[in-house]
C-alpha cells in the first residue's frame, strides 16, 4: 500500500485517527510575479492543450506555479515525484507528485511541511486522500504543522495537518483561469508558513 493507495479521505482519518474540520482558513500573502511569466500561464490555463493528460498539466500549469513562488524562498525547493518512504507497512510511502521542503547535503531532502497533489480527472476525495496521508507521514517525522494543496490545474484547495489528528480543510475553490494572483498569494502565504518551521 502507498499514498496513491488511499481513495478517500475517510480511510486516512480512520486509519490516524484524525478530526476533520471544514472551513476557510488559508490567507493571502501579496507576491508580484513579473508579467511574462504571468500571462504565459494564464495563456496556458485558457489552451485546452494544456489538459489534455495528466503529465501536460504538471509540466505547463503546475510546476511553473509552483516553482515562480518558491523562487521567493531560497530554503524551500519543489521536490517532484521523489520517493518519500516514512512508514511503509502503514502504507505512508511512495513518490508524491511534489513536496514543498529544504535541500540538504548534495541532493537529498529535508522534511518536508507541504505537499501539492494533481488531482486527477477531478477526483478531489482521492487527491485529499493521497495529500492527507502524506501530511501524515511528514507529522510523524516531527513537523507540526503540514500544508497541502489538491489542484486539476484550474481549480486549487488547500488544508493543513496539525499535531498529526487535527485536518483542516478549506471549504473554497479558486480557480486559477479567473484568479490566478489569488492562488498565487494563497500558495505564497503556504510557503511563508512552510518557511517558518525550517
Amino acid at each position: 500500500m502507498s499514498y496513491g493507495d488511499f481513495k478517500t479521505i475517510d480511510e486516512v482519518v480512520d486509519k490516524f485517527n484524525i478530526q476533520v474540520i471544514c472551513k476557510p482558513f488559508i490567507e493571502s500573502l501579496a507576491i508580484e510575479i513579473e508579467d511574462y511569466p504571468f500571462s504565459k500561464i494564464e495563456r496556458k490555463l485558457q489552451d485546452e492543450m494544456s489538459f489534455v493528460n495528466e503529465v501536460t498539466i504538471c509540466e505547463d500549469i503546475i510546476k511553473p506555479i509552483l516553482d515562480l513562488v518558491a523562487e521567493k524562498y531560497s530554503n524551500l525547493f519543489v521536490w517532484s515525484h521523489v520517493s518519500y518512504n516514512v512508514e511503509p507497512n502503514e502504507g505512508l510511502k511512495g513518490e508524491p507528485d511534489y513536496l514543498i521542503a529544504p535541500k540538504i547535503k548534495y541532493r537529498s531532502m529535508a522534511l518536508p511541511p507541504l505537499c501539492v497533489i494533481e488531482a486527477k480527472q477531478e477526483e478531489f476525495d482521492e487527491g485529499w486522500a493521497q495529500a492527507l496521508a502524506e501530511m501524515v507521514a511528514a507529522s510523524r517525522q516531527s513537523v507540526k504543522i503540514c500544508y497541502a494543496s489538491v489542484t486539476t490545474g484550474d481549480i486549487w484547495m488547500f488544508g493543513q495537518l496539525k499535531n498529526g489528528h487535527f485536518f483542516t480543510k478549506d471549504t473554497r475553490k479558486i480557480s486559477a483561469t479567473t484568479d490566478l494572483q489569488w492562488v498565487f498569494d494563497s500558495l505564497n502565504w503556504m510557503f511563508s508558513k512552510a518557511n517558518e518551521q525550517v
